[in-house]
């Protein structure tokens, strides 16, 4: 059978062009074509929690590759700045500060891990917290950036910013890598789906009533899949992620933006607010005329038709996952590509990537609720008190065992951002690694003095982020 050549992209959002930037530079001397069909109304493609989106570490990079831009230009196009991490008010209790950093905490002294470390300091009278080992967090705390060093011997190397865009900056970039890469537009908007006697989409129909055929369809038209068959359901995960309504609000600022987003908790629900260069959006949690519902989508690739953005997951913003698993779900469509009609091996291995990764991701965000302080408040007393899926019981019943982590397929964070988080909530082991015994608290208590000298000189020697930006991006602080 001939591959795939003729490929209808439904939803002309961040999530439909860059779809369509990726696979028309794939593409490029195949033949065939790449079609992108609007939608009436705003952009909804990826979430429906605002025009402003995170990028956890490497997605700057991630976004970069599949346009054929410079991280640079993603930059500057996403009108953000840099993210260190996140800052959380009010989640471990009121009044409560917290800071979940990117990249690396700590160091191991004599290959005892880190917070196994603090652990045996804590054991010995020390008032310390995790997280004031994270050059991210010192960083942060005074509002300076510098990039990662490639030099593994530079304390400089332990940085992995993410960032922050405005999507529609973000998909005016996408727009014109696409149609330079050869896709083309229809100037006329999606009216309905027509499908053929197997059920499979044959054609999309246009509101002028004109039909456009093609061998693969992708559905990036949010979360309500309009390219979907009743028999593709949805999996409800709001009994583990009970936030279902939001607002969205432009907020003004007074300066330049911070590297990190702040999230802040209530008696009834969180407010998120992401920095841009040009003010910040604000997204309620909880409550507002917005509805959402946590979940995924049975099969993201069924038949001919592949699902992307919401119309494969949707999860509470909290984690700032959706560009994550937009750039992992196109890279793994253009790592199945060129496939023939008959994509069954294909199909069964990009379904059981976009489980695990939908899964692993939304494991994460239901321990930052379940790991709540806040008491006597209905909503966040129903969070701690809820059941958890299998592979986060197991994961939590490890670490309060003896303080490992295990790492599972389609895994978007890393053991320190799941040890960073348990550590900010109060959960803790009950033993430490063996080999901590063969260390004094002299040597513990030394190793943690010099490496806080360190960080706190290395964070004091960075620019301030506004400065870094200018630098980075050209223009003014």
């Amino acid at each position: 059978m001939k591959p795939l050549h003729d490929i209808v992209i439904a939803g002309a959002g961040i999530a439909g062009w860059l779809a369509a930037a990726s696979i028309a530079r794939n593409h490029a001397g195949r033949g065939g074509s790449v079609t992108i069909i609007p939608l009436p109304g705003g952009d909804d493609s990826l979430d429906p929690f605002g025009p402003a989106a995170p990028l956890l570490p490497g997605g700057v990079e991630g976004l970069s590759a599949l346009l054929g831009v410079t991280p640079a230009d993603v930059m500057r196009a996403g009108g953000g700045g840099f993210s260190l991490g996140t800052a959380f008010q009010g989640w471990e209790g009121q009044g409560s500060v917290s800071f979940l950093p990117f990249g690396q905490t700590g160091a191991e002294l004599r290959g005892v891990p880190f917070h196994h470390l603090i652990w045996r300091a804590r054991a010995a009278g020390a008032r310390v917290r995790m997280t004031d080992y994270s050059l991210a967090t010192l960083a942060a705390q005074a509002e300076r950036f510098a990039l990662p060093s490639p030099d593994p011997r530079s304390v400089l190397s332990t940085l992995a910013p993410g960032g922050f865009a405005d999507l529609r900056g973000l998909t005016e970039l996408a727009k014109a890598q696409a149609l330079v890469a050869g896709a083309r537009l229809s100037p006329t908007p999606l009216s309905h789906v027509r499908r053929d006697g197997e059920g499979k989409v044959d054609a999309l129909i246009l509101s002028d009533d004109s039909a456009v055929p093609g061998d693969l369809f992708i559905d990036a038209t949010g979360a309500r899949a309009l390219l979907a068959d009743p028999g593709n359901g949805w999996h409800d995960w709001r009994h583990w992620l009970a936030c279902d309504r939001f607002a969205v609000e432009p907020a003004a600022t007074d300066g330049p933006p911070p590297p990190y987003a702040l999230h802040s908790a209530d008696a009834t629900g969180w407010t998120r607010r992401i920095p841009l260069r040009r003010g910040a959006i604000v997204t309620r949690l909880g409550s507002g005329p917005g509805h959402f519902s946590s979940g995924r989508r049975d099969r993201a690739w069924d038949g001919n038709t592949i699902f992307l953005g919401a119309a494969s997951c949707l999860l509470d913003p909290v984690g700032g996952v959706a560009l994550a698993l937009l750039i992992a779900a196109i890279r793994r469509l253009l790592s199945h590509y060129p496939v023939s009609p008959s994509t069954g091996p294909e199909a069964a291995s990009f379904n059981r990537q976009a489980v695990e990764e939908a899964e692993r991701a939304r494991d994460f965000l239901i321990l930052r609720y379940k790991a709540n302080g806040r008491t006597g408040e209905a909503f966040w007393d129903a969070a701690r008190a809820m059941d958890l899926p299998d592979p986060l019981a197991h994961k939590l019943s490890l670490y309060e065992s003896r303080g490992r982590i295990p790492l599972y397929d389609g895994e978007l964070f890393d053991r320190p951002d799941w040890i960073n988080l348990m550590d900010n909530a109060g959960i803790r082991a009950r033993r430490c690694d063996v080999q901590a015994n063969g260390l004094s608290d002299g040597e513990i208590m030394a190793h943690l003095e010099r490496l806080r000298g360190v960080l706190l000189r290395a964070a004091g020697e960075m620019p301030l982020h506004a400065q870094a930006l200018a630098q980075l991006l050209g223009g003014t602080p």
